[in-house]
């Protein structure tokens, strides 16, 4: 099958440009020419990139960069956080997209999901490579990054949900620094912060950073005012060169009222021009705000044995003190189809509003992990870069008799009032878990461009949980979580 083209010709009209192939041809062919003649005097320009040089400790590999790891890390620095205003975890939705919002309310504790999976509060926190609770408000005024490790996490810790790790790296007293800063934002949201670090005594050997952060809040939501404090403190003394020992303190409180989420109106979506953007659910006159109480400290000693082996004691205590509180809407009775919706809110706008108040909640996690490790250890033509140790880990949760019950109506306006409903007619559940993970890893040179990572993790893990003045409920596991990569 044979295939033409012809090019028709046609009379210029008065004020039409007519498509001439000859004379465009005839350009095309001069510019190429001229282009070539100016190639052997215009200099040319090189444009190079550079990949993040960010250390990734959450990574269990050591500090090596993202872009040479077998696995998806992101590190978001202090400059970043700055120059974004992110003030808690919820603002790493901004910076992957990978990371989404798992139920961020303002007034309450972050929740996020990476790549589908959601986040557990309880097992996928690391402060320095310790596992933390996040099942509070942890504010960033004391962080100099933060590690994102996307992906299945079962080489770096033992029990948590496959999405990743999140891990907050403390600002240490590394460098002279005087820092202070005003913000201002939203309507009064308005903050001040100082960054003091300094090393003295002989040979620089101690050194001591403080940062303290005070904030009022008044976000854009109306009834969600508040008020976010920090202050935090971490020394280091190095009697040599081959010891170092760290420490660290800091003290968190955010006290403001919760937003609860919106909801389907029946089957139906609502109409964006219809809501008040800014309407706030919870806000009831009686109706108190979350109260949040951090405090965590960290101990850490560092040996130099020789010019290859080291070992490391790394301790932490967190201690969470919560009141959590809120008017919450929940599901609906609608009258008029003898229809209750227990995930929804009624056609008509309307809900069902709880009183809840759990007040007193206190959690404590406790860990400690020892490591040996070695860089560069050569066995017959390969090259070794391991670490070796065993984690414990301890945590607590101790809750009084809680409130959630039915209070009255409310509807999507915010203008139906109801009565307070604080009686403690709810029991708790308490929570102890206790886990001992021993984690050998080895990043292998089998030659200049090939790489063998690989690790293995045995958990042993004993959980229990009672309700108040029943028995309690234990359960005993163990498991390994091996893993092995190619990297080239």
């Amino acid at each position: 099958m044979a295939t033409s083209v012809r090019f028709r010709s046609a009379r210029r009209a008065p004020g039409r440009a007519v498509f001439q192939p000859c004379a465009v041809v005839a350009a095309l062919g001069a510019l190429f020419t001229a282009a070539v003649h100016a190639d052997e005097t215009v200099e040319r320009v090189v444009v190079t990139g550079r990949t993040l040089q960010l250390p990734a400790d959450v990574a269990g590999f050591g500090g090596v960069p993202p872009a040479r790891l077998p696995m998806s890390v992101d590190a978001v620095d202090e400059q970043r956080l700055l120059d974004a205003g992110a003030r808690q975890l919820s603002a790493l939705t901004r910076f992957d997209a990978s990371v989404g919002d798992a139920y961020n309310a303002e007034g309450y504790w972050s929740n996020l999901t990476v790549r589908g999976f959601v986040l557990d509060n309880r097992a996928n926190y690391r402060r320095d490579g310790l596992p933390i609770n996040a099942e509070t408000a942890l504010p960033l005024a004391a962080v100099e990054r933060i590690e994102l490790l996307k992906g299945t996490s079962g080489i770096q810790a033992g029990t948590s949900s496959p999405g990743g790790l999140v891990n907050l790296v403390v600002k240490r007293p590394d460098v002279d620094l005087r820092s202070a800063r005003v913000e201002w934002r939203e309507d009064g949201t308005l903050g001040a912060a100082a960054d003091l670090s300094q090393r003295f005594g002989a040979e620089r050997a101690f050194g001591l950073r403080l940062n303290a952060f005070a904030e009022n809040l008044d976000p854009p939501l109306r009834d969600a005012r508040g008020q976010r404090r920090q202050f935090a403190l971490a020394g280091d003394w190095r009697p040599s060169a081959a010891t170092t020992i760290e420490a660290e303190v800091d003290w968190a409180h955010q006290r403001q009222p919760s937003v609860p989420g919106f909801s389907l109106l029946g089957d139906r979506v609502p109409d964006p021009a219809s809501i008040d953007p800014r309407i706030n659910l919870n806000n009831q006159p009686w109706s108190t705000p979350s109260v949040f109480d951090g405090t965590t400290a960290s101990l850490r000693w560092r040996q130099q044995l020789d010019a290859t082996w080291r070992v490391s004691a790394h301790a932490l205590t967190q201690r969470l003190d919560s009141d959590d509180r809120i008017a919450f809407p929940y599901g609906c009775y609608d009258a008029a189809t003898d229809v209750y919706y227990a995930d929804r809110y009624c056609p008509d706008g309307t809900f069902d509003l709880y009183d809840f108040r759990s007040d007193g909640e206190r959690r404590r996690s406790d860990a400690l992990d020892l490591q040996f490790a070695a860089d560069r250890v050569a066995t017959g033509p390969l090259v070794h870069t391991l670490a070796a140790g065993v984690l414990f880990t301890r945590f607590e949760a101790r809750f009084q008799r809680q409130a959630f019950n039915y209070a009255g109506t409310g509807n999507i306006d915010g203008t139906l009032v109801t009565d307070a409903a604080p009686e403690l007619t709810d029991e708790n559940t308490n929570r102890d878990e206790r886990s001992i993970e021993w984690y050998l890893r080895d990043r292998i040179d089998l030659a200049p461009d090939w790489q063998l990572w690989a690790g293995l993790r045995h958990t042993r893990l004993r959980a229990g949980a009672r309700a108040s003045r029943l028995t309690w409920r234990r359960t005993r596991r163990a498991t390994r979580t091996p893993a092995n990569r190619w990297l080239r």
